[in-house]
C-alpha cells in the first residue's frame, strides 16, 4: 500500500494528509473538506500526529483525491516504515513555550520525514514541561532540558500502542546545532542494528550493556 492510503473496511480507502508540522492555512483547511465531499464520505478524521485522514474512498478515487491534495501544498503520507510527521505542540505562539517549537520541527521534517526505517518512527518536538509525558511516548522526544536552560534533552524509544513504554533519557542535555545531527546518527543506528518490523525500542532493548553509554559518547562529540 503507498503511503498514505490506509485499507479500511467495505473495501473502502482512507487518505493521509500532511500539514506544516500539525499547523494548517485556512485555504488548506478548506481544501481538505472539498476534498472529503468531492472523494470520500464527507468525513475528515484529525489524528494525533497532526494529520488529517479522509475517509471513504473508493479505489478509483485515491488519484484524483491526492493530486488535489498536492495543489493545496498538503502530503499524501505518514504510514509505513517510514519517519513519520514530525509533531509539534503549540509552543511557538504558546505562553508557556520556551522556543520556537515549530521552526526546529520544520527542519527536522525536512531532513527527515519519510526516510525508510525498519518500522515507523515517530519524532515529536515539545516547548515546555507540560508536555514531557507526550514526549517520553515518542520514538525520539524533544523537550527543553530540565537541567541547563538553553539546551535539549532527548528521550529514546517511547511508544504507546499494545506495548507502551517511557521512553529512555538520553541523559546529555544537546545544544540547538547538535540536534539534527543527532538524529541523524540514531536514524543511521536504527536502520543499521534494528531488523524488519522492529520498533526502535526493542532495538535499543537488544543492544549489549553499555550500548547507551557508547551512543551518548558518540553524541557528544557532534
Amino acid at each position: 500500500m503507498a503511503a498514505g492510503i490506509i485499507k479500511q473496511k467495505r473495501g473502502e480507502y482512507a487518505l493521509r494528509l500532511v500539514g506544516d508540522c500539525g499547523a494548517f492555512t485556512a485555504e488548506q483547511l478548506q481544501a481538505v473538506g472539498e476534498i472529503a465531499r468531492a472523494y470520500g464520505n464527507g468525513v475528515v478524521f484529525a489524528t494525533s500526529r497532526g494529520t488529517f485522514e479522509i475517509n471513504g474512498l473508493a479505489e478509483g478515487s485515491l488519484g484524483p483525491a491526492g493530486e488535489a491534495a498536492k495543489r493545496c501544498g498538503l502530503r499524501v503520507g505518514g504510514s509505513g516504515p517510514t519517519v513519520r510527521a514530525v509533531v509539534a505542540c503549540k509552543g511557538t505562539e504558546c505562553t508557556h513555550g520556551q522556543f520556537d517549537v515549530h521552526a526546529l520541527a520544520r527542519e527536522l521534517d525536512a531532513a527527515f520525514y519519510g526516510q525508510s526505517v525498519p518500522k515507523k518512527f515517530k519524532i515529536g518536538v515539545f516547548g515546555c514541561l507540560n508536555s514531557l509525558g507526550k514526549a517520553q511516548g515518542q520514538d525520539l522526544g524533544i523537550l527543553p532540558s530540565l537541567r541547563e536552560r538553553g539546551k535539549f534533552d532527548l528521550f529514546l524509544g517511547g511508544m504507546m500502542g499494545k506495548t507502551p513504554c517511557f521512553g529512555l533519557p538520553l541523559g546529555l542535555p544537546l545544544a540547538r546545532e547538535q540536534l539534527a545531527p543527532a538524529v541523524a546518527l540514531l536514524l543511521g543506528e536504527y536502520r543499521r542494528l534494528g531488523l524488519p518490523k522492529e520498533r526502535f525500542r526493542a532495538m535499543l532493548d537488544r543492544q549489549p550493556p553499555g550500548y547507551l553509554e557508547q551512543l551518548r559518547s558518540r553524541i557528544r562529540a557532534l
